[in-house]
Parts: structure tokens; sequence; C-alpha cells
């Protein structure tokens, strides 16, 4: 999700306070549309949390390695990502995004039922590429169609809503995955005798399926039509049409930018892929504690984030403008560097999740301004292919992490290897990420003002339908 999750004058927009406030909007279907993106994305969090809680017994059904492993929870997923996303994204900005999400939902869902049906390391690697064709479409569709539908400060609000829920998807997914393995291991010995035939994770998978038709018809049902690129305010500015001439143009505020977006799901992947696995083996978690333990660390830690976030980033505003958001997060990510070492002295269960959940507020409060951040980048004829740009870079980074740390681990050896090498990767990625938003600071904040006044036509440095502008306003 953009620093944008993270990022959210002059005295000019102080004169036009009537502009700002008639954009505070919605536009019909919006809410409906917009509950229905987030019910649809927690399934694609169950069918994607499934395979983490799971990861100890397939690995022990499998006789998967640590490096296999982590290649299944990163590097295919990231791989079909990078070939799936940008054609998905361009297929958004074309065409009806319906039956571009549709589709995606039940190449998602097959992948899914797959997964309970692999025999080997090969037919599972497979269909978590397909899981990962299909989800590929959720984030330059979800915060594509936001300025569609929102405008002025209901678009900050759409977008922390998204974020908010999203996480609290991820623990519900958590909860909800950890629970079904749970209940599935317990009643495993009185269910029909075809399904005693298959371990409880397999059939956990085929579970998870069950609603994609009431889904289809959900989707059918949303705003989610082909965004109009012919918006009178960008009549004489054919270089917003055009993704290549504006990333080059300010190449430093984009590679800056995604650069240490990239770095900081680099470091926080590691974390979210192995920690259920780390708690089985060091402290003997079931798959259910794991799904509860992960769920309430998460849920906590988001609550405690969005609220650090936003207060932070209202507070910021005034003084640093355009450059608050992106200050915010290095700023959060410098003072809570710390936390990622304290793994490496935890010596129970309860302190591993403790430590989850105080890592997952700082990540959380820099998360949460990512979207409107990453919307301010690009206009919206190529809104979401440039979030599938983002994309590209989140799934490379976040899903290396995993393999990376199961390499590390493998050539460690010993009890905590897993522990030690998700610190190894996670700390200089952690540095890396902030040292890098320091540096798109300044040039961050020289596009978004570029970008407006080309918009606005010269009218002023805050657009109404700007995050900035509708909050001083």
């Amino acid at each position: 999700m953009s620093v944008n999750m993270v990022a959210e004058g002059g005295a000019s927009s102080a004169t036009m306070p009537d502009a700002s406030v008639s954009e505070d909007r919605v536009l019909p279907g919006g809410w409906y549309t917009l509950w229905g993106m987030l019910i649809v994305t927690l399934f694609a969090f169950v069918d994607r949390q499934l395979l983490t809680l799971a990861a100890a017994p397939i690995a022990q059904t499998l006789k998967l390695s640590d490096t296999q492993l982590g290649m299944l929870q990163g590097l295919a997923p990231a791989i079909f990502s990078l070939v799936a996303v940008y054609p998905i994204a361009w297929l958004a900005d074309r065409y009806d995004r319906r039956f571009v999400l549709g589709g995606c939902l039940l190449a998602w869902s097959v992948g899914t039922a797959a997964c309970g049906l692999a025999q080997n390391y090969t037919q599972l690697f497979l269909a978590t590429i397909a899981i990962a064709a299909g989800e590929a479409a959720l984030t330059p569709i979800m915060f594509s169609v936001v300025p569609d539908l929102f405008k002025g400060r209901k678009r900050a609000f759409a977008n922390s809503l998204q974020y908010f829920f999203a996480y609290v998807g991820i623990s519900l997914a958590l909860a909800l995955g950890g629970a079904a393995l749970g209940w599935l291991g317990r009643v495993h010995g009185s269910l029909p005798d075809a399904l005693q035939a298959l371990e409880p994770w397999r059939i956990a998978f085929f579970i998870v399926v069950l609603p994609t038709p009431l889904l289809l018809i959900l989707i059918m049902a949303m705003r989610l039509r082909r965004p109009d690129t012919s918006d009178a305010e960008l009549a004489g500015v054919p270089e917003v049409h055009s993704l290549l001439p504006q990333l080059r143009a300010h190449r430093w505020a984009y590679s800056f930018t995604l650069g240490g977006l990239g770095a900081y799901l680099l470091a926080f992947g590691g974390f979210m892929a192995w920690l259920p696995v780390i708690g089985a083996r060091l402290f003997q978690a079931t798959p259910e504690m794991n799904g509860y333990a992960m769920a309430l660390a998460s849920g906590c830690g988001t609550i405690i984030g969005v609220a650090a976030g936003t207060l932070l980033i209202r507070s910021a505003m005034a003084r640093l403008k355009a450059r608050a958001a992106i200050r915010v997060c290095w700023l959060i990510m410098l003072f809570s560097s710390p936390l990622v070492l304290t793994f490496l002295f935890v010596n129970s269960f309860n302190a591993l999740y403790a430590c989850f959940a105080l890592l997952m507020g700082s990540g959380t409060a820099i998360g949460v301004l990512v979207p409107t951040m990453l919307q301010d980048m690009a206009p919206a004829p190529i809104r979401a292919r440039f979030l599938a740009i983002y994309s590209i870079v989140a799934a490379l980074l976040s899903g290396a992490a995993p393999s990376i740390v199961g390499v590390v681990s493998d050539v460690i050896g010993g009890e905590r290897s897993l522990l030690v090498g998700t610190v190894i990767v996670a700390l200089p990625s952690w540095f890396v990420a902030t040292l890098l938003l320091r540096l798109a600071e300044r040039h961050f904040e020289e596009l978004t003002e570029r970008l407006r006044e080309r918009v606005e036509g010269g009218q002023g440095p805050i657009g109404s339908s700007s995050y900035f502008g509708s909050v001083k306003s």
C-alpha cells in the first residue's frame, strides 16, 4: 500500500473555502464499492495467510526445506506479480474494471484450490503463482478507483479506511485461518472417509474458495467502470497521459520514494511470513495459537499505528506541507529501528508476538500514509499503471524477504536460525528505507507541486481535490 497509505499552500487556499468544501463528496455507489472491495480483499488475505499459517504442516507433509518454503511464500508470488500486475493495470486503465477484477478473482480461487491438491513442491509452486496472478489486480484497482469516487477530504478518509481494514482483514484472516486449521485438526477423525484421507490443511484450502460465486456477484454490482481519462482539468496537459515521460521527468522523486518503500517492505516481509514458523519451532505453538496471537498482535499494532500516523501527519502538515508525509515516515523508521533488534532476545511465545505488535504499530504508522501519497504522484490517466509499478516493487522486495531469510536460516543452522536470519535481513533494510525516504523529501515536494500546478492551470499551489489543500481548508 503508497507511502501514501503513509501520506496523506499557501494563503491562496484560504481564499477558496467554498471550492474545497464542495469537493468533499462521495459519488453515487462510492461507499458500496469501497466496502465491496474491502470484502473481496479480506478473502484474498484469507487465501494468502492460510499458506503462512499452514506452512509448518505443509512442509512436514511435502518434506520442504526452509529455502523451498521461503520460495513459496516469497519468490513465487513476486515473480508472477512482476509479470502480471502491469498488464492488469493497463486493462484497468482502459476497460471495465469489474470484469478485470472478476477474472482475477477466478484465477486466485483456482490457485487456492490447487494448493489443497498439491502433491509436491513443483505443484504447490505453480498454485501459488496462480494466486499471485489474481491478487495482482487488487492494489492498482483498489487505489486507482478511490480518487474517482471520493473527492477532497473524503478521499483521504477512504484511503485510511482501506488501509485500516486491510490490516484488520489480515488479523481476521489469521484468526479465521488459525481457527479453521485448529477445528479441522480436532474434528478430522469424525469427518467422512473421503475427507479423512486428506490432511486438515488441504481441506482448509478447499473451504476458503467456497464464497467465490457470491464475491463475483458482489463485484458485478460495484461502480468499477472504465476510468474517465478525458477530464476537462487535464485538457492541454498531454504529458500526464504518458507514463514513461512522467517517470523520466521526475526520476529521483519516483526512485527514492519507491526504493524507500520497497526497502521498508523487505524489512517487514520476513516477519510476516516466518513468525508462525518461528513460533512453532521455538515454542511448540500450534497453527491455531499462531493464528490468534498474530491476529491480536496485528490488530493492536494496526489500531495504534493508524492513530499515531494520523496524529503525527496532521501536526506536521501545517509546518512541512507537501513533504510532511515523507518526513514523518523516515523519522518513525529511525526511532523505531531498535524494535527490530529486540527479536533477538525473545524467550517466550508471548514475548515474540508482543515485539511483533510494537513493530506492527510503527509499520502501520508509516503505511497508513502510503496510498494518498502515491495517488498524488500520478494523474488519473496513468494512475493504475503507476500503482502497478509500485506493486511490482513491493512484490519483488517484500516477496524476496521470505526467500532470503530462508536461505540465511539454512546457512546459519541451529534452533534459532530463522529468528536470527529474519533480523539479519530486516535491520539493514530498515536503515536503507530510512535513508532513501530522507533523500526523497525535496524531490517528492517538487513533483507534487509541479503536477498540481499543471493540472490546475496555474490557479494556485493547492487544488480543490487535493488532500493537502482540503485538510488545510
